[in-house]
Protein backbone atom coordinates (compact mmCIF):
# COMPACT_ATOMS: atom_id res chain seq x y z
CA UNK A 1 0.00 0.00 0.00
CA UNK A 2 1.27 3.32 -1.21
CA UNK A 3 1.11 5.96 1.90
CA UNK A 4 0.67 9.62 1.71
CA UNK A 5 3.26 11.93 3.50
CA UNK A 6 0.14 12.64 5.85
CA UNK A 7 -1.51 9.44 6.26
CA UNK A 8 -1.31 8.65 10.18
CA UNK A 9 0.69 5.97 10.46
CA UNK A 10 3.85 8.01 9.02
CA UNK A 11 2.37 11.23 10.62
CA UNK A 12 5.47 11.45 13.43
CA UNK A 13 8.12 11.12 11.86
CA UNK A 14 10.05 10.08 14.99
CA UNK A 15 7.75 7.07 15.43
CA UNK A 16 8.34 6.30 11.81
CA UNK A 17 12.96 6.11 12.58
CA UNK A 18 12.00 4.45 16.04
CA UNK A 19 10.01 1.32 14.78
CA UNK A 20 11.05 1.29 11.28
CA UNK A 21 14.37 2.63 11.11
CA UNK A 22 12.94 4.87 7.90
CA UNK A 23 14.10 8.18 8.28
CA UNK A 24 11.26 10.17 5.94
CA UNK A 25 11.19 13.89 4.96
CA UNK A 26 9.39 15.35 2.73
CA UNK A 27 11.85 16.83 0.20
CA UNK A 28 9.43 19.16 -1.44
CA UNK A 29 11.41 22.51 0.12
CA UNK A 30 14.79 20.93 -0.32
CA UNK A 31 16.61 22.22 -3.49
CA UNK A 32 16.92 19.63 -6.21
CA UNK A 33 20.32 18.60 -6.03
CA UNK A 34 19.93 18.11 -2.18
CA UNK A 35 17.15 15.85 -2.43
CA UNK A 36 18.33 12.11 -0.79
CA UNK A 37 15.13 10.48 -2.03
CA UNK A 38 12.99 13.10 -4.47
CA UNK A 39 10.33 15.75 -5.02
CA UNK A 40 7.24 13.87 -2.84
CA UNK A 41 8.34 10.45 -1.81
CA UNK A 42 5.90 8.09 -0.86
CA UNK A 43 6.32 5.40 1.42
CA UNK A 44 5.46 1.97 0.08
CA UNK A 45 4.10 -0.51 3.16
CA UNK A 46 4.41 -4.33 2.44
CA UNK A 47 2.73 -6.28 5.44
CA UNK A 48 4.22 -4.93 8.05
CA UNK A 49 7.23 -2.94 6.68
CA UNK A 50 7.76 0.29 5.27
CA UNK A 51 9.84 -2.08 2.37
CA UNK A 52 10.27 0.90 -0.02
CA UNK A 53 10.09 4.52 -1.04
CA UNK A 54 8.96 5.74 -4.61
CA UNK A 55 8.94 9.67 -6.11
CA UNK A 56 6.02 9.71 -8.22
CA UNK A 57 4.27 11.97 -11.10
CA UNK A 58 1.33 11.73 -12.62
CA UNK A 59 2.16 12.54 -16.48
CA UNK A 60 -1.41 13.08 -17.23
CA UNK A 61 -0.73 14.59 -20.80
CA UNK A 62 1.59 11.38 -21.68
CA UNK A 63 -1.06 9.14 -19.79
CA UNK A 64 1.55 7.54 -17.77
CA UNK A 65 2.46 7.55 -13.71
CA UNK A 66 5.92 8.22 -13.93
CA UNK A 67 8.55 6.73 -11.39
CA UNK A 68 10.89 8.91 -10.67
CA UNK A 69 12.77 7.15 -7.82
CA UNK A 70 12.42 3.78 -6.27
CA UNK A 71 14.33 3.18 -3.11
CA UNK A 72 14.48 0.10 -1.25
CA UNK A 73 14.74 0.21 2.52
CA UNK A 74 17.79 -1.74 4.24
CA UNK A 75 16.81 -5.37 4.89
CA UNK A 76 13.89 -6.13 2.25
CA UNK A 77 14.21 -8.16 -0.01
CA UNK A 78 14.27 -6.80 -3.93
CA UNK A 79 12.88 -10.11 -5.37
CA UNK A 80 9.78 -9.98 -3.08
CA UNK A 81 8.92 -5.98 -2.82
CA UNK A 82 9.61 -5.00 -6.80
CA UNK A 83 6.02 -7.36 -8.13
CA UNK A 84 4.29 -6.13 -5.09
CA UNK A 85 5.03 -2.31 -5.74
CA UNK A 86 4.63 -2.88 -9.48
CA UNK A 87 0.93 -4.11 -8.55
CA UNK A 88 0.52 -1.20 -6.67
CA UNK A 89 1.72 1.43 -9.09
CA UNK A 90 -0.46 -0.01 -11.70
CA UNK A 91 -3.44 -0.10 -9.69
CA UNK A 92 -2.64 3.67 -8.24
CA UNK A 93 -2.29 4.52 -12.30
CA UNK A 94 -5.49 3.41 -12.63
CA UNK A 95 -7.02 5.14 -10.02
CA UNK A 96 -5.01 8.40 -11.29
CA UNK A 97 -6.85 8.03 -14.14
CA UNK A 98 -4.08 6.96 -16.24
CA UNK A 99 -5.08 3.15 -17.32
CA UNK A 100 -2.48 2.04 -15.17
CA UNK A 101 0.18 2.75 -17.41
CA UNK A 102 4.01 3.12 -15.32
CA UNK A 103 6.84 3.87 -16.46
CA UNK A 104 10.00 3.77 -14.26
CA UNK A 105 13.14 5.74 -14.70
CA UNK A 106 16.18 4.41 -13.19
CA UNK A 107 16.71 6.37 -10.27
CA UNK A 108 17.45 4.58 -6.77
CA UNK A 109 18.48 1.07 -5.64
CA UNK A 110 14.98 -0.49 -6.84
CA UNK A 111 14.37 1.05 -9.88
CA UNK A 112 16.05 -1.85 -12.41
CA UNK A 113 14.11 -4.44 -10.82
CA UNK A 114 11.01 -2.61 -10.71
CA UNK A 115 11.09 -1.48 -14.18
CA UNK A 116 11.41 -5.11 -14.97
CA UNK A 117 8.66 -5.70 -12.86
CA UNK A 118 6.46 -3.62 -14.27
CA UNK A 119 7.35 -4.55 -17.70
Amino acid sequence: MLLSPFDSLVWFRDRVERLWGMRYRIEIYVPAHLRNHGYYVLPFLLGEHLAARVDLKADRKGGVLLVQGAHLEEGQDAGRVAPSLARELRRFSGWLGLGGDVRVVRKGTLARLLAAAVG
